[in-house]
């Protein structure tokens, strides 16, 4: 691999995976504040990194964290190429005490790592379910040796990545079902229940989400769902609710019990029995049963 590995002189491609433009930014991220730890480790100064695609094939370097020149920026990355290429292909960290001078790693890339004075480096791959997802660097303008004791650590950062990513494609995952529900809903092909177990799911993957934006898209669009009336009313009642008091009824219209509340929405299954006391005073309801009926009624519930 030669030239054609800097930036401005890549050819088109096509990723084989299938990721949200949303999920994409919330991964990078997780992988810019990686960087940022990697390069506060004893001895460390620098950080960079990037997602893997095409089926662990193909690595580019799309983040530097205290990097003087922009050269490592869209370097494209194969197997075996360079050091990040190493740990690609062995799936696991290797580093160089010297970078340039290192004959256990190929040196396309020391145009820029001499620019920006690298000397010793450790580069980690990011493995989420047997897959490389992505690759990150930890350098150092100084020489150094990478101990037990740092490379754990650096270790111990990857996996938090990888748990980070892990996390990210799971509330994908469950958001590309909700979407698919709630297109089935808008045509009607959904009963009562159904919907309420929709609603149910996008509050719980709100409640997981430490994305606010996320957080606020999923909000609104569970009040669409709740909106979605038989008779094609969209008002809603003069009742009025704390979002974690909607939350709550949101799960309880699904049939969940007050444990398996608390566990879904990430609170305590006695804030649990506070919020429906107090949705239950607001609807003048005396029991589980009165409280979805006039939550339906008042417009709350689909």
């Amino acid at each position: 691999m030669g030239r054609s590995d800097y930036p401005g002189t890549l050819t088109p491609w096509r990723s084989t995976m299938t990721m949200d433009v949303t999920a994409t930014d919330a991964i990078s991220g997780h992988l810019r504040r990686t960087l940022r730890d990697m390069s506060q480790l004893d001895g460390l100064s620098m950080g960079l990194g990037g997602l893997v695609t095409q089926a662990g094939s193909r690595l580019v370097l799309s983040e530097l964290y205290n990097l003087r020149c922009e050269l490592f920026r869209g370097i494209v990355i194969r197997p075996g190429i360079g050091l990040g290429g190493v740990a690609m292909q062995h799936r696991r960290p290797v580093s160089v005490d010297d970078y340039v001078r290192s004959p256990s790693i190929t040196h396309q890339f020391d145009r820029a790592a001499m620019a920006d004075h690298v000397r010793s480096a450790i580069a980690l791959p990011i493995i989420v379910r047997g897959e490389t997802r992505a690759m990150i660097y930890g350098a150092t303008r100084g020489e150094m040796t990478f101990g037990d004791r740092t490379v754990s650590t650096a270790t111990m950062i990857a996996r938090r990545l990888a748990h980070d990513i892990e996390v990210e494609d799971e509330v994908q995952r469950r958001l590309r079902r909700v979407a698919d529900e709630q297109q089935e809903a808008e045509r009607g092909g959904l009963s009562q229940f159904e919907l309420a177990e929709l609603n149910a799911e996008i509050i719980a993957i709100a409640a997981a989400a430490q994305d606010t934006v996320l957080r606020d898209r999923l909000h609104a669009l569970s009040q669409r769902v709740s909106g979605h009336r038989p008779d094609g009313a969209a008002t809603r009642a003069s009742v009025h609710l704390s979002r974690r008091e909607s939350d709550v009824l949101t799960q309880l219209a699904a049939g969940y019990t007050n444990a398996e509340i608390a566990e879904r929405l990430c609170i305590l299954p006695t804030t649990v029995k506070t919020h429906l006391r107090n949705t239950m005073r607001k609807l003048g309801a005396r029991n589980r049963v009165e409280t979805l009926a006039a939550a339906r009624h008042a417009g709350l519930l689909p």
